[in-house]
């Protein structure tokens, strides 16, 4: 197992990392000068015992080497020579320690390997201990046991402390420093500290006999629970800046470099400036570190760079989706950010990490509210020296917390033989405990409490440890180079170059340092130290600035120290009112003004990192760039300082204007010496003008008017000014000033571009003062050269508001505006189109007094089509009319549902009456049809009650007969005469009363009062509503357009309609984008392209988005308001139908207008010779297809007037339906055998398998045709049931079959009658007036009539 490393080393090239430097403090060879020991390897960590110590080396899986008295050998191995720890290859040790005899080692998963002496069970086995044994560390209070991860050692003379995971503390040995409740030692096995359970361990050291812990603090409201905090990953520093308290992030262990300054590719928020940087230093600072050359930070950023591409931004967000790139660099890093090897590091970034766990001790809010560390140092065991801290020299048998270290921010702990250390983020260092030797670095007492060390000004510590008798401290002094401090009997050892870490034990120091390859080295520790002292910076502002303010009384909320030494440096007169509430001797000025030095610094090292690199690497330009970045920003921080003294200055000339100063404004130039005036002023006028750096100021006398520089044009808008300028250079002067102004408040780069061209679309706030519409209101949005233009909100002092679109100054386009109503003390709302300033377009208006219109408008009044609902149902009044719209007004077709009333008007109207023929039905089943004239029924009309009476005659008004009529009774008797009264309360008759015979009533006209005759015919219904669909279109009037214009209307409606609206579910979202593609539309049709088409108009119809999707679902609204609720009457039926029939003209219109190689309705498209074998309902005999409206428009209409049109066909036949259901009934009882023989089925067609008994067997599918929409589906349905009967059929007789109607009918009959059809008569009647004219005499046409037949046959059919 013994490696000769000195061979090893004359064939290996010197290494320039990990150097390892050793000596004794005491003892016969303590003047001996450190020695330099030659490795072939770069050490990663060094561990000291009392006699002997641990190497751990870079290497595939880390290699372990001992050297020194090795007692449990019984051999000495000399330091130059070490032995390597065979037992451990292939174990991937991270992390390596030394108790005072014995020896641990921790794998990456985290296992324990302990060797050495084992007297006190201090190995964790119960046998000597020779070679590395494994020690399992189990967690017994789980179910099932559980093994424990270990991060962290920690080994003292008897007794050996482990760190889990879980951030608990696990101990074994001998002695009361081990900190478990009992008395029986030695415990061989880990057991759980319970008195630090639900804490959060940061950190453990062990001196000889005693423990030191370092511990987050719980917060105060929480202080006396036992609720365990936030866990942490292993190997995070515990230092934690005040700046990224707003905001924690995720980071994994290889976002640090070696001296544990954050590498990333931006500043932190603060700052924003620098977005690609490629190293940044941040805000966070951990105080060990082991710098790298220059092929380790190579490949560092190549990983970096690797891990980052196709991201937008690398902020301190995406530090957790850099895991990949941090384990591949931190496999060539020989130094740790805090304790620990690089590999633990890797092994804890590669794991999910949560935002508490970024660094070991969270930010908490001190006593004064200002974030801080909050971290508590524990001590137990011996206490003879007063090592533990407490102020006296007894032993604790538990955890006990040093509270003279509360609030102190302690960041690392370490424990001598009988003396400790607290290192705090400030760089200061706290010992206590023996001090024979002078190993405390102070001679305060008592020993027995924490004292702070005397250090030299300017030193600021960021490593310790302690040995047996003596400390070993890393700080930072005046030089770049590390300061090693001693504090011991033995004088201060030489120089060693670029030290890293410091390590102690027993009598033996020993240090890791590197070579300065190329000044590499040497910025990298610059750049940590101008960290650590940022970090100083920050607490000095924290205390002689922010807690004082805090301690007055003064509210601070929003800037963290940088940003409010940002913005003090930019504002002298914050400073002076922060010098007047700071008490003592303090120069505030020096110490705000601290942070541009910080930023020069920065620019400084990197230019040092980047001579490093070749200037064509990407290295190099990266840093570079960076370097370029940070002196631009220095250098716009001083500007802007100048800026803030110039107005300082001015201020203090010009004390008068007090409502002129903000905390940002700032003087550019001014006109006092009257240098520049209005053109063509008064003679004695004064004018005196100051531009800011945000506003130009107009003073006149003692009032000054105040303009801002976002609503300022170089053209002759309001608000303008004509200058006239006394000379040249200072005409010159004003224009530059003024254009770099208005360029940097546009958020230009202040290169000050001319005014006329720069900035003509801009977003301002604006409050206008001139008379128009806008007087006095306030505008937030959009401008375009001088006037309101795109998007923005406009509010008036009475209340008005508009958000919407403007144009040229006026709104126009999609607005939503609200009015106030000062009589009914609420506020009208409008959300729709604009133009021109006023409402026009579609949109729906919702009134004060509770009315809501929808419908279309035109230069702010109501005009088109429009839906208008007034009150509600719990109102006295309430009503709903739909129609047509001219100037405010009801005019043309419209519908007018009198909920009070119970009645429902359906006709023409002018200026807001009721004028024309209309038909008026009631709740009651009172139908009206006639003329009317100043809302009064007048002239012919008829009139029909529930029961079938009619009366057809002279109407004076409302339900008033006068004049001559006549009356007919529903038996038949006819009164004929004059009548004069009200309907429902008498009639007064002078006339003949007519009772016809038996004979005139079989040959009476049914047609005598023939419903329709004074009813607005279907095709003049509803214009208002294609109208609106031409309109979106592009056309003026029907079919009077471009046709390319409307497609393009199409497609921009749905654009814009996908850009408002982004709630829409994915299913919607890829109909719209097909939706968005123009079809083929000038080609000719065939068989092929009709089928897209067809295709085309169901999706169209299925978003209203599209203005054919507009216009079925507005279809659907008015055919729904006519003929629901009280337009639900049987004689409307004749009506309705017609409608949907006109409804499908004026669409196959527009249908035709988009695809002009459509035929005309009932025209052919000759089907290609490929598919003349297709054959459907609208395919003929010839190879041809017929094209009709109804065919290709009734399925996309149909299925959503389905519910109110198939209603009025079963109120139609309502007692015809009676009839037929109740012979269904009862011949439904006959068994199959006696019902084909009553009905008169040939027995051939029989089953051959039927029971003789007459069971029922069914040998067709159900019949049905209820559950399909259109006519041409429910023929389908028909000719699929013929299919299955000729199929079923067929096997019985001879193949050259035909049916004859003598057959066919009786057997069709019996299918009808089991099938037991609900509402037959209603489906065949619909079937009848909306069936495709083309197929009403073909195959369809016939099997129709058949299934009609047996409707027939079952009504008259005789049940006995």
């Amino acid at each position: 197992n013994v490696v000769n490393f000195k061979d090893a080393t004359e064939m290996m090239p010197c290494v320039n990392r990990g150097l390892l430097h050793i000596w004794q403090s005491a003892g016969p060879s303590a003047q001996l000068p450190p020695e330099r020991v030659l490795l072939s390897r770069p050490v990663l960590q060094t561990a000291l015992g009392e006699h002997h110590g641990l190497l751990l080396t870079q290497g595939e899986c880390g290699l372990v080497y001992s050297f020194g008295e090795l007692l449990w050998r019984d051999v000495s191995v000399p330091v130059s020579t070490p032995l390597l720890e065979g037992s451990l290859l292939g174990k991937t040790v991270v992390h390596v320690a030394a108790g005072g005899f014995h020896c641990g080692a921790l794998s990456e998963q985290g296992n324990i390997f302990m060797w050495g002496e084992n007297t006190a069970g201090q190995c964790g086995l119960t046998e000597k201990v020779s070679e590395p044994s494994p020690v399992s560390v189990v967690d017994n209070d789980v179910v099932p046991p559980a093994a424990v991860r270990v991060v962290d050692l920690a080994f003292g003379r008897e007794h050996s402390l482990a760190l889990s995971a879980q951030n608990e503390l696990w101990a074994w040995g001998s002695g009361c420093q081990l900190g478990l409740v009992t008395s029986a030692f030695p415990v061989w096995r880990p057991q759980k500290v319970e008195h630090l359970a639900g804490r959060h361990v940061i950190q453990v050291s062990c001196g000889a006999y005693h423990s030191l812990a370092l511990v987050r603090s719980l917060p105060p409201k929480n202080y006396n629970t036992q609720n365990p905090p936030e866990k942490r990953e292993r190997g995070q520093s515990p230092h934690y800046s005040v700046t990224e308290k707003e905001e924690s992030f995720t980071v994994d262990g290889g976002h640090y470099c070696p001296l544990g300054v954050e590498l990333t590719e931006v500043m932190t928020e603060e700052v924003k400036i620098l977005h690609n940087a490629p190293v940044i230093c941040g805000l966070s600072v951990s105080y060990s570190s082991s710098p790298v050359c220059l092929e380790d930070v190579r490949l560092s950023l190549e990983a970096e760079k690797r891990a980052l591409q196709g991201q937008k931004s690398s902020s301190l967000t995406n530090i957790n989706q850099r895991g990949k790139a941090s384990t591949n660099r931190r496999r060539s890093l020989p130094g740790t950010p805090t304790r620990g090897s690089p590999r633990q590091r890797r092994s804890c970034a590669s794991r999910p990490s949560s935002a508490g766990r970024m660094h070991s001790a969270a930010p908490k809010e001190a006593g004064d509210g200002l974030p801080s560390l909050d971290t508590e140092v524990w001590s137990w065991g011996r206490g003879s020296e007063g090592q533990l801290g407490h102020g006296d020299q007894l032993a604790r048998l538990q955890p006990l917390c040093i509270k003279s270290l509360k609030g102190e921010e302690v960041i690392q702990v370490a424990a001598g033989s009988h003396h400790s250390l607290a290192l705090t983020a400030h760089c200061q260092v706290y010992s206590w405990g023996s001090n024979m030797c002078g190993q405390l670095g102070h001679v305060n007492s008592p020993v027995t409490v924490p004292q702070q060390a005397k250090l030299s000004d300017g030193l600021r510590v960021w490593d310790v440890s302690a040995g047996q008798s003596h400390s070993l401290l890393l700080a930072d002094g005046d030089c770049v180079q590390p300061v090693l401090l001693y504090c011991g009997q033995q004088q201060e050892p030489t120089s060693m170059g670029y030290v890293s870490s410091v390590c102690s034990g027993g009598q033996s120091c020993a240090v890791l340092a590197d070579h300065n390859i190329m000044g590499f080295i040497s910025a990298i520790h610059e750049l940590a130290s101008r960290e650590r002292q940022f970090y100083c910076w920050l607490s000095s502002m924290r205390k002689l600035l922010l807690t004082p303010l805090r301690n007055r009384g003064e509210r601070l909320s929003g800037p963290t120290p940088p940003l409010l030494s940002f913005a003090l440096v930019c504002d002298p007169l914050m400073i002076d009112g922060f010098k007047y509430a700071v008490s003592g001797d303090v120069d505030l000025v020096s110490l705000l003004y601290w942070p541009l030095q910080q930023l020069h610094q920065y620019s400084r090292v990197l230019l040092k990192l980047a001579a490093c690199y070749d200037v064509l690497t990407t290295e190099y330009q990266s840093l570079h760039q960076g370097c370029s970045q940070y002196e631009s920003l220095s250098s716009s921080l001083l500007r802007r300082k100048k800026e803030a003294e110039n107005t300082f200055h001015f201020w203090k000339t010009h004390s008068g204007k007090t409502d002129l100063r903000l905390a940002q404004r700032r003087v550019v130039c001014e006109s006092s010496n009257r240098s520049l005036t209005l053109q063509n002023a008064g003679r004695f006028s004064n004018h005196w003008f100051i531009l800011f750096n945000d506003a130009l100021v107009h003073t006149q006398f003692s009032t000054h008017h105040v303009y801002p520089l976002t609503c300022l044009w170089g053209l002759p808008l309001s608000p303008c000014f004509f200058f006239f300028y006394h000379s040249l250079l200072f005409q010159n002067k004003w224009l530059r000033s003024l254009n770099q102004a208005l360029d940097q408040v546009l958020g230009g780069g202040g290169q000050g571009s001319s005014p006329g061209v720069m900035g003509m679309s801009r977003t301002a706030s604006y409050t206008f003062t001139g008379e128009g519409r806008f007087k006095d209101a306030q505008y937030t949005g959009g401008w375009l050269a001088g006037r309101v233009h795109g998007r923005g909100t406009m509010k008036w002092p009475d209340g008005r508001t508009y958000v919407g679109n403007f144009k040229n100054g006026v709104e126009d386009g999609y607005g939503e505006s609200v009015i106030p109503n000062k009589v009914l003390a609420k506020p009208d709302s409008y959300q729709g189109h604009w133009k021109d300033g006023k409402i026009h377009g579609f949109g729906k208006y919702k009134y004060a007094s509770g009315e809501v219109y929808e419908g279309c408008f035109s230069d702010g009044q109501r005009h088109g089509y429009g839906m208008l609902s007034s009150g509600k149902l719990a109102k006295k009044s309430s009503s709903v009319f739909i129609g047509h719209w001219v100037h405010d007004k009801k005019t043309g077709y419209g519908v007018y549902d009198d909920i009070t009333r119970g009645e429902k008007y359906m006709g023409l109207w002018l200026d807001e009456q009721r004028h024309g023929t209309a038909v008026v039905v009631t709740q009651y089943g009172v139908y009206y049809e006639g003329t009317f004239k100043d809302n009064k029924m007048s002239g012919p009309g008829l009139l029909v009650s529930d029961d079938d009476t009619a009366f057809h005659g002279e109407f004076s008004d409302d339900w008033t007969v006068n004049g001559k009529g006549v009356l007919t009774l529903a038996n038949g008797d006819c009164l004929e005469g004059l009548f004069n009264g009200e309907w429902s309360a008498g009639l007064k008759v002078v006339g003949t009363y007519t009772k016809p015979v038996a004979e005139e009533l079989e040959h009476k006209d049914r047609n005598s009062f023939r419903l329709g005759q004074y009813v607005v015919p279907a095709g003049q219904r509803w214009l208002c509503v294609f109208d609106e669909c031409w309109s979106r279109l592009g056309c003026d009037t029907a079919g009077k357009g471009e046709r390319t214009i409307a497609w393009e209307n199409i497609a921009v409606s749905i654009t814009s309609a996908r850009r408002h609206s982004p709630d829409l579910t994915r299913s919607q979202t890829k109909v719209l984008e097909s939706l968005e593609l123009i079809p083929q539309h000038g080609v000719p049709v065939t068989t092929a392209n009709y089928d897209n088409i067809r295709r085309y108009l169901t999706k169209a119809c299925e978003t209203p988005l599209h203005p054919l999707g507009w216009l079925v679902e507005t279809l659907v609204t008015v055919y729904r308001m006519t003929y629901v609720g009280v337009g639900s009457n049987r004689r409307l039926l004749r009506q309705a139908v017609l409608e949907v029939q006109g409804y499908l003209i004026h669409f196959f219109s527009i249908v035709r207008f988009l695809f002009p190689g459509l035929p005309d309705d009932g025209g052919i498209i000759p089907e290609p010779p490929a598919s003349k074998g297709r054959h459907d309902s609208n395919t003929a005999e010839q190879g041809v297809l017929v094209v009709c409206c109804s065919s290709l428009l009734l399925p996309l209409l149909l299925p959503r007037l389905y519910p109110p049109l198939f209603t009025l066909y079963c109120l139609q036949e309502e007692q015809e339906e009676a009839q037929y259901w109740d012979r269904i009934l009862r011949l439904n009882k006959q068994p199959d055998q006696s019902l084909l023989s009553f009905l008169g089925v040939q027995e051939k067609f029989w089953p051959v398998w039927m029971s003789i008994l007459g069971e029922k067997k069914q040998f067709l599918s159900p019949f049905t045709c209820s559950t399909t929409f259109t006519p041409s589906d429910k023929l389908l349905v028909i000719q699929k049931t013929f299919e299955e009967l000729t199929q079923e059929i067929k096997p019985m007789l001879h193949g050259d079959f035909l049916w004859c109607m003598d057959d066919l009918l009786p057997l069709f009959l019996y299918l009808v009658l089991r099938a037991r059809i609900r509402n037959l008569g209603a489906e065949v009647n619909m079937i009848e007036d909306l069936m495709d004219p083309n197929v009403q005499h073909g195959e369809l046409g016939l099997m129709f009539t058949t299934l009609k037949a047996c409707y027939i046959q079952i009504q008259q059919e005789s049940t006995t």
